[in-house]
C-alpha cells in the first residue's frame, strides 16, 4: 500500500481504539490466570484482542510505521487505564515517560515524507 497522507481525524482515533481493544481484551485475560476469574473472562479477552489486531489495518501507513506510532498510544492509555480501572496514581516518572513516547508517535506517524 503506497498511502501516504495521513488524517490525523481518522488516525489518531484509531490508535485509541486499538489501545482500549487491546488492553481491555488483555485485561480480561489478565482476570483469569492472575485473579482466578472465570474462563468466560478469558475467551472474551480473546475475541477483542482478535478484533484489536484487525482495527490497525485502517491506518493509511504501512505495517511497522503504524505500530511503532502505536506503541506511544498504548503507553500512555495503559497508564490511563491503570488510573481509572486499577485506581493506580502514576508517578512523574509514568507521566513523564507516557508523553516522550506520545511525542515519538506523533513524530513517526505525522512526520511529512
Amino acid at each position: 500500500m503506497a498511502i501516504e497522507t495521513v488524517n490525523p481525524i481518522l488516525a489518531g482515533p484509531l490508535f485509541f481504539v486499538a489501545a482500549l481493544m487491546e488492553i481491555s481484551g488483555g485485561y480480561l485475560i489478565w482476570l483469569w490466570i492472575r485473579e482466578k476469574q472465570t474462563i468466560a473472562l478469558a475467551l472474551l479477552g480473546g475475541i477483542i484482542l482478535f478484533v484489536y489486531g484487525i482495527i490497525p489495518t485502517f491506518q493509511p501507513a504501512h505495517f511497522g510505521r503504524v505500530y511503532a506510532a502505536y506503541g506511544g498510544i498504548f503507553i500512555i492509555s495503559s497508564i490511563i487505564w491503570g488510573r481509572i480501572v486499577d485506581k493506580k496514581q502514576p508517578d512523574r516518572y509514568e507521566i513523564i515517560g507516557s508523553f516522550v513516547a506520545v511525542i515519538g508517535a506523533i513524530i513517526i506517524f505525522y512526520a511529512p515524507r
